[in-house]
């Protein structure tokens, strides 16, 4: 695929630019120890949790912190009523509370603010993310820090991010061809696989400990792999 001189590069904002994972997986697993302790098989609270119950609750909540409660809490209940044991309000609020610890800004990345800086310096740059609720979302890239190098306007928030929304936003910030257009972002399913699908470049900040939900294969092999945000903006203005 050929390469032209970016006219706008989309960067992701949790976990390529601030730091979430780690809050969010290590609530899972504090879950799912939890569960285990309570007498319940590790590998069926697991299947229980990723693959019953956390994909109902993101099409209901959508992604982001707000689901991670009523997942959690749900979790307990289904493996108490498969289990036939009852139910302990105690272990119930201790799940609840695990889903709790995922709220509020995290923490930029080492160098992530001031690469940003130097990007939006060099060429037109979007925040593109996505929250199941935007208005928690927007206050965390506030609280990151991240207005005070690219203005409100160019913050997009998506409920969800895919090919067509890709397209859309290429178009409101008036890009004709998808070549011309990067995509920066640390998960394969949300970040890499839309813009490849739309024709653009993609460039994956490969993440130590991904989500399993992120852990797909690529829509193609046109995309480039770079270990830090930072590394990526030193490939794109060099």
């Amino acid at each position: 695929m050929i390469e032209l001189a970016p006219s706008l590069v989309l960067v992701d904002f949790d976990d390529t630019i601030v730091d979430t994972g780690p809050r969010f997986q290590n609530a899972r697993r504090a879950l799912i120890a939890t569960l285990r302790d309570a007498g319940f098989p590790e590998d069926v609270a697991h299947d229980v949790h990723y693959n019953q119950v956390d994909p109902v609750m993101r099409k209901e909540y959508g992604l982001g912190p707000r689901r991670m409660g009523p997942s959690f809490v749900a979790t307990y209940e289904r493996l108490v009523r498969m289990h036939g044991v009852e139910r302990d309000q105690v272990i119930a609020d201790r799940c609840a509370e695990f889903g709790r610890s995922c709220f509020g800004p995290a923490p930029a990345f080492e160098g992530a603010l001031d690469a940003l800086k130097r990007l939006s310096h060099a060429l037109p740059t979007v925040i593109y993310t996505q929250s199941g609720d935007m208005e928690y979302q927007l206050s965390c890239v506030r609280g990151s820090g991240v207005i005070d190098i690219v203005r409100e306007d160019r913050v997009h928030v998506l409920e969800r991010k895919d090919a067509a929304k890709f397209r859309e936003t290429l178009d409101h910030y008036g890009v004709a061809d998808p070549l011309s257009a990067w995509m920066i972002g640390n998960s394969m399913r949300s970040d890499i696989n839309p813009a490849l699908e739309a024709g653009a470049n993609a460039i994956l900040i490969e993440t130590a400990d991904p989500w399993e939900y992120d852990l797909v294969d690529p829509h193609s092999p046109h995309f480039h792999r770079i270990p830090t945000f930072t590394a990526a903006v030193d490939y794109l203005i060099s």
